[in-house]
Formats: structure tokens, sequence, C-alpha cells
């Protein structure tokens, strides 16, 4: 807590300061947050600064209308189920990628074989390929029956220009991004920021031509900084801002605040499989006692704020089969964690590496808490992407994880990413591996809740993760800005303008 009231008194050393308002008067957004990822290339990270990204420099199939929750045709102009399996898409014809060349079914066809057959990290697990029946006609098909598939296709598959991937692979991309989207990149800075200006021949769609002219994204890693610069007019939009900091901006003409529930929450990840080797993680009785030993409720209320949720399950409450109906509850119980502890062999605890990426206060308290009943948790805070490598690797035997589903309400990009046996299990129980494939594969809505009712309440059960929290997010902006957050946390500058 003595970090954040450090920031929030940063904040009020600014209060007063004039912003520059040169968003407004050159039609240009600066935006930042504390998380850049290592790549831009959308298919090499789940990091959420890049989702944002990728949504405003790449295009997909598909796409959710922001206005009315329904998922439209946007690079197609139709689409139709042939089979239970696949799904044909009648693409748009003239639309053009950033380097002028044109968009066809090749570009559909080479971007899902590229990554369905190379290492990717995003989810493209539900895809066994693509056919093309002409230039402007292409299928995708299925593995086996998925009925989340319209989510993900809206989400996680942007179309890249297949002979310019296959050229450039994802370093290229990544230096230079080419898309359809809204916006193209102008200039990069690895790790600091990224400039774009609106397409001049972009399509439209469901997302509409953006009214904003340029946009910049700033890595900024500390709030402090990110404060000051938003009041002196250097940016003009954060997020992620801390509770007690949010005071702080209110009765400020000048800027604007904005807060609600979101789709991301956070969990601690424990190594229950024994990758890391063969720790205390490896015994149940050691998994709940950690459970009963973190004040979820406690690091809710003073460090997310309103609007925010305790969970009982690792998903998040808006998606479709995240039924928490018969999870274990652990409440909070220092003495009894301590019991449990003893009763594993632990009486004196033990001491473990943790890893951190983001939300240090939310880390440290979390560390706090272990070592009230003699855990002592050894700090390691990473940058995002250097986490997500050592998780994969199986070198995390205790985490802290944001995770958003890259916005998909379903419970398949959940529970389902993080049980499905592939290098970010850290459970690797057959039995939940099982009944998450039945929920993924099945048609009937209610056989799906009823398979990941049960999962859900095994995981909870084997206490393979701890559940904390859903995120509530706070927002901070020029008040001239026309903004409007999402649920989704994916914010779409491509969708804002300036009030003059």
């Amino acid at each position: 807590m003595r970090k954040l009231f450090g920031c929030a008194t940063a904040v009020m050393l600014v209060l007063g300061a004039a912003p520059a308002l040169a968003g407004p008067d050159d039609n240009s957004l600066v935006w930042a947050s504390d998380s850049m990822p290592s790549s831009i290339d959308f298919y090499t990270h789940t990091i959420r600064e890049g989702i944002v990204l990728g949504h405003h420099l790449w295009d997909t199939l598909i796409y959710r209308n922001n206005k009315t929750n329904e998922i439209e045709p946007h690079l197609a102009e139709s689409f139709k189920w042939i089979d239970d399996t696949t799904l044909e898409f009648k693409l748009r014809h003239g639309i053009k990628f950033h380097d002028g060349s044109d968009f066809t079914a090749d570009d559909v066809v080479g971007t899902v074989e590229y990554v369905t057959t190379h290492t990717t990290v995003q989810p493209i697990f539900f895809l066994e390929g693509a056919e093309k029946i002409d230039d402007y006609t292409v299928r995708l098909k299925t593995k086996g029956v998925f009925p989340a598939v319209l989510e993900y296709l809206a989400n996680v598959v942007p179309i890249f220009p297949s002979d310019y991937y296959a050229k450039v692979g994802p370093d290229g991309m990544s230096r230079k991004p080419i898309g359809t989207g809204p916006y193209r990149v102008t200039e990069t800075t690895p790790g600091e920021s990224i400039k774009m200006e609106a397409f001049p021949d972009y399509f439209g769609g469901v997302k509409g031509k953006p009214p904003i002219e340029k946009l910049e994204f700033r890595r900024v890693a500390e709030f402090n900084t990110q404060a000051i610069e938003l009041m002196t007019g250097n940016l003009d939009w954060i997020w992620r801002v801390p509770p007690d900091a949010v005071k702080q901006f209110e009765g400020q003409s000048q800027l604007k605040i904005e807060s609600g529930d979101t789709l991301r929450i956070g969990f601690i990840g424990l190594d229950a499989a024994g990758r890391t080797g063969d720790g205390p993680l490896k015994k149940l009785e050691v998994r709940r006692a950690i459970n009963h030993a973190i004040n979820r409720d406690g690091i809710r209320e003073a460090l997310i704020g309103p609007g925010s949720k305790t969970i009982n399950a690792t998903c998040a409450p808006p998606q479709f089969g995240c039924i928490d109906k018969d999870a274990t509850v652990y409440d909070y119980d220092p003495a009894k964690a301590k019991k449990m502890l003893a009763d594993a062999g632990y009486a004196n605890g033990f001491s473990i590496d943790f890893y951190g990426y983001r939300d240090r206060p939310i880390v440290e308290a979390i560390i706090g808490d272990l070592a009230n009943v003699g855990i002592t948790a050894k700090l390691t805070m990473l940058q995002a992407s250097a986490i997500a490598q050592a998780r994969t690797e199986g070198r995390t035997p205790i985490w802290f994880q944001a995770w958003g589903s890259s916005s998909i309400l379903d419970a398949s990009a959940g529970p389902g990413y993080w049980f499905d046996g592939s290098s970010v299990d850290y459970a690797r129980d057959k039995e939940t591996t099982a009944l998450l494939n039945e929920g993924n594969t099945t048609v009937d809505p209610e056989a799906r809740k009823v398979a990941y009712a049960k999962a859900m309440a095994r995981i909870s059960d084997q206490a393979f993760t701890v559940p904390i929290f859903t995120y509530s997010l706070n927002y901070v902006y020029n008040t001239k800005l026309n903004f409007t957050p999402v649920p989704d946390e994916t914010p779409r500058f491509f969708e804002a303008s300036w009030n003059k």
C-alpha cells in the first residue's frame, strides 16, 4: 500500500497543471500502458496490449459489433455453415493491405496454414485448415465440432498478407507490420513506442473508418510517470489506474474517469504436476493450504476496488461455462493453512520462487499472506514476454497470472486454455482435461454446461490454482476525447474521436 500512496502523492504534485491538448489540436492520440509485447506479431504473444494493437493493425473475417454485441461479417461479406465442422466465407472485393496489395482467399489460406503448422502462442488449436474455393471464397475446417469457433474467429485469427508473412516470418512482421486494419505502423521503437496513422484506403466494415488521424502507443512502466505525463498533456489516455490514485483525479475538469468490470481475472498458478521439480506444490494439502492463506477479499478491496468480484473458479463469470456452483470455497484462514502445512510435513514452512510480471502491489500482498503462514516466496519480476517463456518452459513453480481470455466469452478460452495438457498446463490432470475437452466439443449447450461445471469443481477441489478476483478497470483520459470503455478490455481507438 505504501507504493500506491506514493503514486497518489505524485499525482497530487501535478494537479492543476494545464494539459497541452495536442491531441485535439492535431487529431492525434497518445496512450500508454505498463507492458508491451516483445513482438508485435499477433500470433507470438497473449499480452493484452498486443491484442489491442492487433485490432488496430489487422482485421478478422468476422468481428463483434461493439454497439449491438453481435458477430457480423467483416473481411468477409457473408458466411455460412457447410456442415458441423466447415464454415464457408464469401470475401469482400477491393480490400487493400497497407502495402497496396489485394486481399484475397490466398491470404486467408496462407495465414491459417502458417499459424496451424508453426509454433504459436495464440490458441489456434481449433482449426484444421483452410481451402480456397475461388479468389473470394474460402472454407475453414475445424478440428471436430467446436461450438465456440465464431468467438475465436472474431478475436484471435487476424488475416496477414500470406506472401509477405511467408517471406519475413514473425520477426519481419514485428519489425514492419502489414495488415488491412484501420491503422498502419509508421515507426517502431522496440520496447518503447509504436506510431501509427489512419490507413487512407481502409474499407471500413464493422469497425468503420477511424476519425483520429494518428495514434501513438508508449510503454510507461511506472504509474507515477503515466500520471504526470497525463497531467502535463504528453499523454491523452491511461488505464489500470490504482483505486487510491483515482480519487486524486476527481474534480479535475480536464480529465474524465471511467471504470467497470472486465473479463480479466487474477489467479495464482501452482505447479501441481511438478514440472519444476519434486516440490511441495505436488501435495494437495499444500495447495489447499495456500488457498486458505490468501486474503482474497482483502486484496481485491484494497488493490482493485469497486466493480471487481472475488471468484471461486478460475474463469470470468460472464463466460459461457464459467459455473462455480460446485466449486470448493477456500475461506481466508491462516491458522487452518498453517495446520494443513504441518500435516503435509511443512511445520516450519518452506521457500519457493515466485514469479510476477505486472501488478506488483498485488504480488507483494500475496507474498505477505504466504509469509504469514511460513512460506517464503522469493520474488522475481519479469516482463510479460519473459514470464510467458519461462511459464511455457516449465520454470515457474508459483506465479501470479492476469488473464483476459483474449476477450472470448467462452470457458474454452479460460480454463480450457490453462488445463489442456499443453506447455501452459501445470496440473496435467487427465480428468480435468477430458472434462474441458467434452465441454469444448459438445454441440448441446446444456451438456457443455454440465461438463464445464464438473471441470470447475475438479479444478477447485484439487486446488490447481488460487482464483482471486475479476479485474475492475479504471481509465483516466482527456475530457475532450469521445471514448467508450467496453468489458472485453480492448479499447477501440478507431471508434474514438475528439471534440474540438
